[in-house]
């Protein structure tokens, strides 16, 4: 758990996820997912959607705060936000 104001960075988030998957679940791997995570971080750290880039971060925050059956089970899913 991270302390407060501090975000979780894609690299924890993404360790997280993969930690989570299943045997033979796994979408992709930790890189992969970071990767994909940083352009989307990027992404909305250029538009001028504040509330969007805060349901970002808010929704890494969620996976990297719950429980992997909470992940699983998609508690922190926000259908505004494209999850990478």
């Amino acid at each position: 758990m991270l302390l407060g104001g501090c975000e979780p960075s894609c690299e924890q988030v993404c360790v997280k996820l993969v930690e989570c998957e299943e045997p033979g679940t796994e979408r992709m791997n930790a890189t992969e997912c970071e990767e994909q995570c940083l352009m989307q971080k990027e992404t909305y750290a250029v538009w001028s959607d504040v509330q969007l880039r805060d349901a970002f971060d808010a929704e890494l925050a969620c996976i990297y705060d719950s429980a992997c059956e909470d992940v699983t089970a998609g508690v922190c899913y926000d259908e505004e936000v494209y999850t990478f």
